[in-house]
Protein backbone atom coordinates (compact mmCIF):
# COMPACT_ATOMS: atom_id res chain seq x y z
CA UNK A 1 0.00 0.00 0.00
CA UNK A 2 1.08 3.79 -0.83
CA UNK A 3 1.37 6.05 2.08
CA UNK A 4 2.27 9.98 1.72
CA UNK A 5 4.19 11.62 4.96
CA UNK A 6 3.42 15.18 5.39
CA UNK A 7 5.37 17.78 7.53
CA UNK A 8 3.44 21.00 8.57
CA UNK A 9 5.20 23.82 6.30
CA UNK A 10 7.83 26.01 7.97
CA UNK A 11 7.54 29.54 7.63
CA UNK A 12 10.38 30.79 5.46
CA UNK A 13 11.23 34.22 7.70
CA UNK A 14 13.99 32.29 9.48
CA UNK A 15 16.00 28.88 9.62
CA UNK A 16 14.63 26.14 11.49
CA UNK A 17 15.66 25.71 14.89
CA UNK A 18 16.11 22.64 17.18
CA UNK A 19 12.34 22.82 18.57
CA UNK A 20 11.51 22.63 15.08
CA UNK A 21 13.55 19.51 14.35
CA UNK A 22 12.14 17.96 17.64
CA UNK A 23 8.88 18.39 15.71
CA UNK A 24 7.36 17.09 12.73
CA UNK A 25 10.80 17.26 10.40
CA UNK A 26 12.63 14.37 12.55
CA UNK A 27 9.04 12.55 13.22
CA UNK A 28 8.55 12.29 9.39
CA UNK A 29 11.71 11.09 8.64
CA UNK A 30 11.41 8.76 11.16
CA UNK A 31 8.00 7.60 10.50
CA UNK A 32 9.08 7.62 6.74
CA UNK A 33 12.63 5.47 7.13
CA UNK A 34 10.57 2.75 9.39
CA UNK A 35 7.94 1.76 6.49
CA UNK A 36 10.54 1.94 3.89
CA UNK A 37 12.43 -0.72 6.03
CA UNK A 38 8.98 -2.62 6.02
CA UNK A 39 9.45 -2.41 2.41
CA UNK A 40 6.42 -0.17 2.16
CA UNK A 41 5.82 2.55 -1.25
CA UNK A 42 6.08 6.14 0.89
CA UNK A 43 6.78 9.16 0.07
CA UNK A 44 7.59 12.43 2.86
CA UNK A 45 6.67 15.52 1.42
CA UNK A 46 7.00 19.40 2.60
CA UNK A 47 7.35 22.81 1.57
CA UNK A 48 7.95 25.88 2.82
CA UNK A 49 5.03 28.43 4.15
CA UNK A 50 5.94 31.24 1.51
CA UNK A 51 2.73 33.44 1.12
CA UNK A 52 2.45 33.57 5.31
CA UNK A 53 2.09 37.09 6.79
CA UNK A 54 4.84 36.22 8.83
CA UNK A 55 7.07 36.62 5.99
CA UNK A 56 5.63 39.89 4.81
CA UNK A 57 6.41 41.26 8.32
CA UNK A 58 10.26 40.13 8.07
CA UNK A 59 10.20 41.55 4.71
CA UNK A 60 9.15 45.04 6.44
CA UNK A 61 11.08 44.86 9.25
CA UNK A 62 14.61 44.09 7.00
CA UNK A 63 13.70 46.25 3.90
CA UNK A 64 13.46 43.52 1.35
CA UNK A 65 11.01 42.12 -0.71
CA UNK A 66 8.66 39.50 1.02
CA UNK A 67 9.93 36.74 -2.34
CA UNK A 68 13.80 37.74 -1.55
CA UNK A 69 12.99 36.55 2.19
CA UNK A 70 11.21 33.76 1.20
CA UNK A 71 13.50 32.40 -1.46
CA UNK A 72 16.62 33.36 1.12
CA UNK A 73 15.15 31.83 4.13
CA UNK A 74 13.60 28.17 2.34
CA UNK A 75 17.07 27.61 1.19
CA UNK A 76 18.27 28.00 4.68
CA UNK A 77 15.54 25.63 5.86
CA UNK A 78 15.98 22.81 3.32
CA UNK A 79 20.10 22.78 3.98
CA UNK A 80 18.92 22.45 7.66
CA UNK A 81 17.02 19.59 7.21
CA UNK A 82 19.76 18.57 4.64
CA UNK A 83 22.13 18.95 7.77
CA UNK A 84 20.21 17.03 10.49
CA UNK A 85 19.46 13.66 7.98
CA UNK A 86 15.85 14.59 7.24
CA UNK A 87 14.97 12.76 3.75
CA UNK A 88 11.95 13.82 1.71
CA UNK A 89 10.93 12.85 -1.09
CA UNK A 90 10.05 17.03 -2.08
CA UNK A 91 11.03 20.31 -0.06
CA UNK A 92 9.06 22.99 -2.09
CA UNK A 93 9.37 26.38 -2.71
CA UNK A 94 5.63 27.21 -3.71
CA UNK A 95 5.77 30.78 -4.54
CA UNK A 96 8.24 30.17 -7.33
CA UNK A 97 6.01 26.82 -8.59
CA UNK A 98 3.34 28.39 -11.56
CA UNK A 99 1.28 24.76 -10.62
CA UNK A 100 1.49 25.07 -7.08
CA UNK A 101 -0.56 28.76 -7.79
CA UNK A 102 -2.05 27.54 -10.51
CA UNK A 103 -3.87 24.90 -8.31
CA UNK A 104 -4.88 26.77 -5.30
CA UNK A 105 -6.55 29.53 -7.38
CA UNK A 106 -8.61 26.56 -9.04
CA UNK A 107 -9.57 25.46 -5.72
CA UNK A 108 -11.13 28.88 -4.38
CA UNK A 109 -12.44 28.94 -7.97
CA UNK A 110 -13.95 25.43 -7.86
CA UNK A 111 -15.45 26.22 -3.81
CA UNK A 112 -16.60 29.28 -5.54
CA UNK A 113 -17.85 28.30 -8.67
CA UNK A 114 -20.24 25.35 -5.93
CA UNK A 115 -21.31 28.00 -4.25
CA UNK A 116 -19.92 27.36 -0.96
CA UNK A 117 -17.86 30.50 -0.35
CA UNK A 118 -19.97 33.67 0.52
CA UNK A 119 -18.99 37.30 0.45
CA UNK A 120 -19.63 39.36 3.63
CA UNK A 121 -17.85 42.81 4.88
CA UNK A 122 -16.97 43.22 8.16
CA UNK A 123 -14.56 45.76 10.10
CA UNK A 124 -10.89 44.99 10.10
CA UNK A 125 -8.62 46.58 12.96
CA UNK A 126 -6.54 49.28 10.97
CA UNK A 127 -2.68 51.06 11.79
CA UNK A 128 -2.96 54.30 11.18
CA UNK A 129 0.65 54.25 11.83
CA UNK A 130 1.78 51.58 9.69
CA UNK A 131 -1.17 52.56 6.88
CA UNK A 132 -1.96 48.26 7.19
CA UNK A 133 -5.43 46.47 7.98
CA UNK A 134 -4.06 43.99 11.14
CA UNK A 135 -4.92 40.17 10.39
CA UNK A 136 -3.00 37.38 11.09
CA UNK A 137 1.14 37.71 11.70
CA UNK A 138 -0.13 41.66 11.84
CA UNK A 139 -2.16 41.43 15.00
CA UNK A 140 -1.32 40.43 18.56
CA UNK A 141 -3.15 40.31 21.78
CA UNK A 142 -4.46 38.13 24.32
CA UNK A 143 -6.99 35.33 23.34
CA UNK A 144 -9.90 35.44 24.08
CA UNK A 145 -10.67 31.51 24.90
CA UNK A 146 -7.55 30.89 27.90
CA UNK A 147 -6.02 34.81 28.30
CA UNK A 148 -2.56 33.71 26.49
CA UNK A 149 -0.99 36.27 24.12
CA UNK A 150 -1.96 35.11 20.71
CA UNK A 151 -1.10 36.13 17.06
CA UNK A 152 -4.19 36.51 14.55
CA UNK A 153 -5.43 33.21 13.54
CA UNK A 154 -4.57 30.49 16.36
CA UNK A 155 -3.82 30.77 19.82
CA UNK A 156 -0.62 28.71 20.01
CA UNK A 157 -0.90 27.79 23.91
CA UNK A 158 -4.87 26.29 23.54
CA UNK A 159 -4.87 25.45 20.02
CA UNK A 160 -8.23 27.46 19.40
CA UNK A 161 -8.78 29.91 16.10
CA UNK A 162 -9.25 33.53 16.18
CA UNK A 163 -10.09 36.36 13.67
CA UNK A 164 -7.85 38.31 14.62
CA UNK A 165 -10.32 41.30 15.43
CA UNK A 166 -11.64 39.34 18.34
CA UNK A 167 -8.06 39.50 20.43
CA UNK A 168 -8.36 41.34 23.95
CA UNK A 169 -5.74 44.31 23.92
CA UNK A 170 -5.01 43.99 20.30
CA UNK A 171 -2.10 45.80 19.09
CA UNK A 172 0.02 46.07 15.58
CA UNK A 173 2.80 43.46 15.36
CA UNK A 174 5.20 46.06 13.64
CA UNK A 175 4.94 49.24 15.97
CA UNK A 176 3.43 47.82 19.04
CA UNK A 177 0.26 50.43 19.01
CA UNK A 178 -3.38 49.83 19.62
CA UNK A 179 -5.25 49.89 15.99
CA UNK A 180 -6.17 53.07 15.53
CA UNK A 181 -9.20 52.42 13.62
CA UNK A 182 -11.24 49.65 11.88
CA UNK A 183 -11.70 49.47 7.95
CA UNK A 184 -14.71 47.51 6.22
CA UNK A 185 -13.47 45.14 4.56
CA UNK A 186 -15.70 42.49 1.59
CA UNK A 187 -13.91 39.55 1.81
CA UNK A 188 -15.11 35.49 0.90
CA UNK A 189 -15.52 33.33 3.30
CA UNK A 190 -15.97 29.47 4.04
CA UNK A 191 -18.52 27.95 5.92
CA UNK A 192 -16.94 25.79 8.31
CA UNK A 193 -19.82 25.00 10.24
CA UNK A 194 -21.69 23.39 7.95
CA UNK A 195 -19.34 20.54 7.81
CA UNK A 196 -19.21 19.99 11.54
CA UNK A 197 -21.49 16.86 11.06
CA UNK A 198 -18.70 15.37 8.70
CA UNK A 199 -15.73 16.31 10.96
CA UNK A 200 -17.46 14.70 13.56
CA UNK A 201 -17.76 11.04 12.10
CA UNK A 202 -14.13 12.15 10.48
CA UNK A 203 -12.10 12.59 13.51
CA UNK A 204 -13.95 9.79 15.32
CA UNK A 205 -12.07 7.82 13.59
CA UNK A 206 -8.82 9.09 12.85
CA UNK A 207 -5.60 8.34 14.89
CA UNK A 208 -4.09 11.56 16.93
CA UNK A 209 -2.89 11.93 20.20
CA UNK A 210 -5.42 12.64 23.44
CA UNK A 211 -4.47 16.13 23.40
CA UNK A 212 -5.29 16.34 19.87
CA UNK A 213 -8.36 14.36 20.30
CA UNK A 214 -9.67 16.73 23.62
CA UNK A 215 -9.29 19.92 21.37
CA UNK A 216 -11.27 18.71 18.15
CA UNK A 217 -14.35 17.65 20.96
CA UNK A 218 -13.88 20.69 22.26
CA UNK A 219 -14.16 22.59 19.27
CA UNK A 220 -16.64 20.29 17.78
CA UNK A 221 -18.68 20.70 20.70
CA UNK A 222 -19.81 23.88 19.47
CA UNK A 223 -20.54 26.51 16.80
CA UNK A 224 -17.67 26.53 14.28
CA UNK A 225 -16.50 29.95 12.80
CA UNK A 226 -16.65 31.25 9.31
CA UNK A 227 -12.99 30.80 8.08
CA UNK A 228 -11.69 33.83 5.67
CA UNK A 229 -10.51 32.44 2.37
CA UNK A 230 -9.31 36.01 1.16
CA UNK A 231 -7.76 38.99 2.59
CA UNK A 232 -6.90 42.56 2.01
CA UNK A 233 -2.76 41.37 1.70
CA UNK A 234 -0.34 42.95 -0.77
CA UNK A 235 1.55 39.73 -0.18
CA UNK A 236 0.40 35.85 -1.58
CA UNK A 237 -1.50 34.58 -3.96
CA UNK A 238 -3.83 36.66 -5.97
CA UNK A 239 -8.00 35.54 -5.46
CA UNK A 240 -8.95 34.45 -8.73
CA UNK A 241 -12.40 35.87 -8.56
CA UNK A 242 -13.95 39.00 -9.81
CA UNK A 243 -14.44 41.80 -7.79
CA UNK A 244 -11.60 40.18 -5.37
CA UNK A 245 -8.11 40.26 -7.68
CA UNK A 246 -6.95 42.93 -5.09
CA UNK A 247 -7.26 40.83 -2.32
CA UNK A 248 -4.92 37.65 -1.74
CA UNK A 249 -6.06 34.31 -0.48
CA UNK A 250 -5.51 34.05 3.18
CA UNK A 251 -2.46 31.94 4.22
CA UNK A 252 -4.33 30.12 7.07
CA UNK A 253 -6.68 28.69 4.14
CA UNK A 254 -4.40 28.31 1.97
CA UNK A 255 -2.36 25.21 3.99
CA UNK A 256 -5.35 23.08 3.11
CA UNK A 257 -5.47 22.51 -0.52
CA UNK A 258 -1.47 23.46 -0.04
CA UNK A 259 -0.82 19.57 0.77
CA UNK A 260 -2.63 18.74 -2.54
CA UNK A 261 -0.18 20.93 -4.53
CA UNK A 262 2.53 20.05 -2.95
CA UNK A 263 1.63 16.59 -4.24
CA UNK A 264 1.23 18.19 -7.67
CA UNK A 265 4.92 19.62 -7.21
CA UNK A 266 6.16 15.95 -6.46
CA UNK A 267 4.91 14.62 -9.58
CA UNK A 268 6.12 17.86 -11.72
CA UNK A 269 9.45 16.86 -10.37
CA UNK A 270 8.99 13.09 -11.53
CA UNK A 271 9.02 11.84 -7.62
CA UNK A 272 5.34 10.59 -7.20
CA UNK A 273 2.20 10.70 -9.04
CA UNK A 274 -0.30 12.97 -8.94
CA UNK A 275 -1.92 14.11 -6.01
CA UNK A 276 -5.25 12.53 -6.75
CA UNK A 277 -3.36 8.78 -6.60
CA UNK A 278 -2.48 9.81 -2.82
CA UNK A 279 -5.93 11.47 -1.45
CA UNK A 280 -8.75 9.74 -3.46
CA UNK A 281 -7.30 6.31 -3.46
CA UNK A 282 -6.19 3.63 -1.39
CA UNK A 283 -3.12 5.32 -0.03
CA UNK A 284 -2.69 6.09 3.78
CA UNK A 285 -2.17 9.99 4.00
CA UNK A 286 0.20 10.30 7.18
CA UNK A 287 0.49 14.39 8.45
CA UNK A 288 3.35 15.44 11.13
CA UNK A 289 2.75 18.94 12.77
CA UNK A 290 2.73 20.95 16.53
CA UNK A 291 0.18 20.74 18.70
CA UNK A 292 -0.30 24.22 17.53
CA UNK A 293 -1.56 23.46 14.09
CA UNK A 294 -4.17 20.58 15.11
CA UNK A 295 -7.50 23.02 14.78
CA UNK A 296 -6.41 23.36 10.71
CA UNK A 297 -5.14 20.14 10.03
CA UNK A 298 -7.68 17.80 11.38
CA UNK A 299 -10.47 20.10 11.39
CA UNK A 300 -10.54 22.91 8.40
CA UNK A 301 -8.52 21.27 6.07
CA UNK A 302 -10.69 18.10 6.41
CA UNK A 303 -13.90 19.96 5.49
CA UNK A 304 -12.09 22.03 2.99
CA UNK A 305 -11.09 18.59 1.01
CA UNK A 306 -14.98 17.17 1.04
CA UNK A 307 -15.93 20.75 0.28
CA UNK A 308 -13.72 20.32 -2.30
CA UNK A 309 -14.54 16.84 -3.80
CA UNK A 310 -15.77 14.80 -1.81
CA UNK A 311 -13.65 11.52 -3.37
CA UNK A 312 -10.90 13.00 -1.46
CA UNK A 313 -10.17 10.93 1.54
CA UNK A 314 -8.22 13.03 4.64
CA UNK A 315 -5.89 11.37 6.36
CA UNK A 316 -5.59 8.41 8.16
CA UNK A 317 -3.50 9.64 11.22
CA UNK A 318 -1.32 12.53 13.09
CA UNK A 319 1.54 12.91 14.58
CA UNK A 320 1.48 15.51 17.45
CA UNK A 321 3.95 16.93 18.89
CA UNK A 322 4.06 19.61 22.13
CA UNK A 323 5.89 23.17 22.41
CA UNK A 324 9.53 22.25 22.88
CA UNK A 325 11.50 24.88 25.52
CA UNK A 326 14.91 26.13 25.35
CA UNK A 327 16.14 26.43 28.88
CA UNK A 328 12.59 26.71 30.43
CA UNK A 329 11.23 29.22 27.68
CA UNK A 330 9.59 28.64 24.32
CA UNK A 331 11.81 28.44 21.03
CA UNK A 332 10.39 31.73 19.37
CA UNK A 333 12.19 32.51 15.62
CA UNK A 334 10.65 36.24 16.15
CA UNK A 335 11.95 36.79 19.91
CA UNK A 336 15.27 35.29 18.55
CA UNK A 337 15.20 32.76 21.68
CA UNK A 338 16.46 29.32 19.54
CA UNK A 339 19.59 27.23 19.08
CA UNK A 340 18.92 27.12 15.46
CA UNK A 341 19.60 24.00 14.00
CA UNK A 342 21.84 24.63 10.83
CA UNK A 343 24.70 25.93 13.32
CA UNK A 344 24.28 23.55 15.98
CA UNK A 345 24.60 20.77 13.17
CA UNK A 346 27.67 22.25 12.30
CA UNK A 347 28.98 21.13 15.73
CA UNK A 348 27.68 18.19 16.27
CA UNK A 349 26.92 14.85 14.57
CA UNK A 350 23.11 15.26 13.22
CA UNK A 351 22.81 11.13 14.56
CA UNK A 352 23.84 12.30 18.42
CA UNK A 353 21.36 15.37 18.43
CA UNK A 354 17.91 13.42 16.50
CA UNK A 355 18.79 10.72 19.23
CA UNK A 356 18.58 13.72 22.20
CA UNK A 357 15.76 15.43 20.56
CA UNK A 358 13.97 12.03 20.22
CA UNK A 359 14.65 11.31 23.93
CA UNK A 360 13.51 14.86 25.30
CA UNK A 361 10.81 15.13 22.47
CA UNK A 362 7.69 16.45 23.76
CA UNK A 363 5.02 13.92 22.72
CA UNK A 364 2.29 14.50 25.53
CA UNK A 365 3.93 17.29 27.18
CA UNK A 366 6.01 20.80 26.75
CA UNK A 367 9.88 19.55 27.31
CA UNK A 368 12.98 21.08 27.86
CA UNK A 369 16.12 21.56 26.01
CA UNK A 370 19.80 22.56 27.36
CA UNK A 371 23.07 21.83 25.94
CA UNK A 372 24.07 20.63 29.46
CA UNK A 373 21.77 17.45 29.40
CA UNK A 374 22.39 17.11 25.10
CA UNK A 375 26.27 16.76 26.59
CA UNK A 376 25.36 14.46 29.15
CA UNK A 377 23.28 12.18 26.57
CA UNK A 378 26.04 12.33 24.71
CA UNK A 379 29.36 12.06 26.86
CA UNK A 380 27.62 9.92 28.78
CA UNK A 381 25.54 8.06 26.76
CA UNK A 382 26.37 7.43 23.23
CA UNK A 383 30.00 8.19 24.05
CA UNK A 384 30.44 6.37 27.31
CA UNK A 385 27.67 3.46 26.72
CA UNK A 386 27.58 2.49 22.96
CA UNK A 387 30.82 3.58 22.16
CA UNK A 388 32.53 1.94 25.07
CA UNK A 389 30.75 -1.36 23.97
CA UNK A 390 30.96 -1.47 20.10
CA UNK A 391 34.78 -0.31 20.83
CA UNK A 392 35.31 -3.77 23.12
CA UNK A 393 33.36 -5.79 20.58
CA UNK A 394 35.93 -4.60 17.66
CA UNK A 395 38.91 -5.23 19.97
CA UNK A 396 37.67 -8.59 20.65
CA UNK A 397 36.72 -9.06 16.73
CA UNK A 398 40.15 -7.62 15.38
CA UNK A 399 40.98 -9.72 12.41
CA UNK A 400 38.87 -12.14 12.98
CA UNK A 401 35.46 -13.54 11.00
CA UNK A 402 31.86 -13.83 12.20
CA UNK A 403 31.66 -17.42 14.07
CA UNK A 404 29.18 -19.80 14.04
CA UNK A 405 26.78 -20.31 16.91
CA UNK A 406 27.81 -24.04 17.72
CA UNK A 407 26.25 -24.30 21.03
CA UNK A 408 23.34 -22.37 23.20
CA UNK A 409 22.41 -22.87 26.49
CA UNK A 410 19.64 -21.28 28.15
CA UNK A 411 20.65 -18.20 29.31
CA UNK A 412 22.30 -17.59 25.46
CA UNK A 413 18.49 -18.65 24.40
CA UNK A 414 17.19 -15.97 26.81
CA UNK A 415 19.27 -13.52 25.60
CA UNK A 416 18.31 -13.99 22.23
CA UNK A 417 14.86 -13.95 23.06
CA UNK A 418 14.86 -10.58 24.90
CA UNK A 419 16.75 -8.83 22.06
CA UNK A 420 13.85 -10.27 19.84
CA UNK A 421 11.19 -8.72 22.54
CA UNK A 422 12.92 -5.49 22.56
CA UNK A 423 13.51 -5.30 18.73
CA UNK A 424 9.38 -6.15 18.72
CA UNK A 425 8.73 -3.21 21.08
CA UNK A 426 11.06 -0.57 18.87
CA UNK A 427 9.14 -1.67 16.35
CA UNK A 428 6.04 -0.68 18.05
CA UNK A 429 7.12 2.33 18.78
CA UNK A 430 7.47 3.43 15.13
CA UNK A 431 4.22 2.48 14.19
CA UNK A 432 1.36 5.00 13.66
CA UNK A 433 -0.38 4.37 16.60
CA UNK A 434 1.98 3.86 18.88
CA UNK A 435 4.34 6.02 18.04
CA UNK A 436 7.03 7.41 20.01
CA UNK A 437 10.59 8.28 19.19
CA UNK A 438 11.26 8.92 22.78
CA UNK A 439 9.98 5.47 23.83
CA UNK A 440 12.17 4.36 20.75
CA UNK A 441 15.54 5.63 21.64
CA UNK A 442 15.15 4.42 25.53
CA UNK A 443 14.42 1.00 24.03
CA UNK A 444 17.59 1.08 22.15
CA UNK A 445 19.56 1.92 25.34
CA UNK A 446 18.58 -0.88 26.54
CA UNK A 447 19.51 -3.26 23.91
CA UNK A 448 22.66 -2.10 24.21
CA UNK A 449 23.07 -2.23 28.06
CA UNK A 450 21.42 -5.51 27.89
CA UNK A 451 24.49 -6.62 25.15
CA UNK A 452 26.91 -4.88 27.63
CA UNK A 453 25.74 -7.04 30.33
CA UNK A 454 25.06 -10.36 28.58
CA UNK A 455 28.92 -10.01 26.98
CA UNK A 456 29.89 -8.95 30.96
CA UNK A 457 28.86 -11.81 32.34
CA UNK A 458 30.53 -14.54 29.41
CA UNK A 459 33.58 -12.55 29.68
CA UNK A 460 35.08 -15.63 31.61
CA UNK A 461 34.51 -17.77 28.57
CA UNK A 462 37.05 -16.49 26.38
CA UNK A 463 40.19 -18.10 27.85
CA UNK A 464 38.53 -21.28 28.92
CA UNK A 465 39.73 -23.90 26.48
CA UNK A 466 36.46 -26.07 27.72
CA UNK A 467 34.49 -23.37 26.79
CA UNK A 468 34.94 -22.14 23.52
CA UNK A 469 32.13 -23.53 21.65
CA UNK A 470 29.88 -21.39 23.65
CA UNK A 471 31.99 -18.62 23.47
CA UNK A 472 31.59 -18.62 19.82
CA UNK A 473 28.08 -18.31 20.63
CA UNK A 474 28.50 -15.67 22.73
CA UNK A 475 30.35 -13.66 20.60
CA UNK A 476 27.72 -14.81 17.50
CA UNK A 477 25.06 -13.17 19.66
CA UNK A 478 26.98 -10.14 20.36
CA UNK A 479 27.12 -9.58 16.65
CA UNK A 480 23.80 -10.03 16.59
CA UNK A 481 22.56 -7.31 18.42
CA UNK A 482 24.94 -5.38 16.77
CA UNK A 483 23.02 -5.93 13.85
CA UNK A 484 19.65 -5.06 15.49
CA UNK A 485 21.02 -2.46 16.47
CA UNK A 486 21.91 -0.95 13.41
CA UNK A 487 18.60 -2.01 11.75
CA UNK A 488 16.43 -0.51 14.85
CA UNK A 489 18.13 2.70 14.78
CA UNK A 490 18.33 3.48 11.22
CA UNK A 491 14.94 5.87 11.72
CA UNK A 492 16.70 7.60 14.44
CA UNK A 493 20.26 7.54 13.22
CA UNK A 494 20.64 6.93 9.63
CA UNK A 495 24.56 7.61 9.59
CA UNK A 496 25.19 5.36 12.21
CA UNK A 497 23.21 2.68 11.14
CA UNK A 498 24.59 2.94 8.03
CA UNK A 499 27.98 2.49 8.96
CA UNK A 500 27.58 0.30 11.30
CA UNK A 501 25.95 -2.54 8.94
CA UNK A 502 28.72 -1.70 6.88
CA UNK A 503 30.93 -2.45 9.08
CA UNK A 504 29.31 -5.68 10.27
CA UNK A 505 30.06 -6.85 6.60
CA UNK A 506 27.29 -6.51 4.90
CA UNK A 507 27.40 -7.14 1.25
CA UNK A 508 24.24 -4.78 0.63
CA UNK A 509 23.18 -1.64 1.44
CA UNK A 510 21.25 -1.21 4.67
CA UNK A 511 18.18 0.08 2.52
CA UNK A 512 17.73 -2.65 0.78
CA UNK A 513 17.05 -4.38 4.18
CA UNK A 514 13.79 -5.44 5.46
CA UNK A 515 12.74 -4.92 9.32
CA UNK A 516 13.40 -7.92 11.28
CA UNK A 517 11.24 -8.71 14.50
CA UNK A 518 13.52 -11.77 15.31
CA UNK A 519 17.53 -10.79 15.31
CA UNK A 520 19.25 -12.57 13.05
CA UNK A 521 22.94 -14.15 13.27
CA UNK A 522 25.91 -12.93 10.96
CA UNK A 523 26.69 -15.48 8.26
CA UNK A 524 29.57 -17.49 9.69
CA UNK A 525 32.95 -16.59 8.29
CA UNK A 526 31.94 -13.08 7.19
CA UNK A 527 34.58 -10.19 7.12
CA UNK A 528 33.98 -7.59 9.87
CA UNK A 529 35.29 -3.90 9.79
CA UNK A 530 34.19 -2.53 13.66
CA UNK A 531 35.72 0.62 14.43
CA UNK A 532 38.20 0.44 17.11
CA UNK A 533 37.48 3.87 17.67
CA UNK A 534 33.99 4.17 18.34
CA UNK A 535 30.92 5.66 16.28
CA UNK A 536 30.42 9.23 17.88
CA UNK A 537 33.85 10.19 19.79
CA UNK A 538 35.72 10.95 16.65
CA UNK A 539 33.16 13.45 15.54
CA UNK A 540 32.88 15.08 19.17
CA UNK A 541 35.87 18.08 19.90
CA UNK A 542 38.01 17.20 22.43
CA UNK A 543 36.47 20.14 24.68
CA UNK A 544 33.03 19.05 24.43
CA UNK A 545 34.21 15.69 25.48
CA UNK A 546 36.24 17.39 28.82
CA UNK A 547 33.45 20.13 29.36
CA UNK A 548 30.79 17.08 30.31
Amino acid sequence: MRTLVTAGPPTSNGDLHLGHLSGPYTAGDIYTRYLRLQRRDVHYVSAADDHQSYVALKATQTGRTPQDVADEYGLVIKTSLDKAGVAMDLFGQPSRSPRYIRFLQDFVATLHAKGILFARTSDVPYCETCDRMLFEAHIKGRCAHCGAGSDGGICEACGHPNKGSDLESPRCAACGTPPSSSRPSTRLFFPLNNYRDYLRGYAQNAVMNPHARALCDSLLAKELPDVAVTQPADWGIPVPIDGFEAQCISAWFELGPHYLAVCEMLHENGGGPEWREFWTGDADVIQCFGFDSAYFHIVLFAALFHAYDPAIRPPKGFIVNEFYRLDGRKFSTSRKHALWASDFLDEYASDAVRFHLCLTRPESEQTNFTVAEFLQTLNGELVGVWDCWLKALATKMSGQQAPRAETWQPEQLRFHQRLARLVSEIGASYELDGFSPHRAVRLLSELVRETVAFATANVHHADNPHRQDENRTNIALELAAARALALTARPVMPQFAERLWTDLGHPFPIDQAEWENVPSLLSPGRPLHLSALGYFSPSLPQDKVLAA
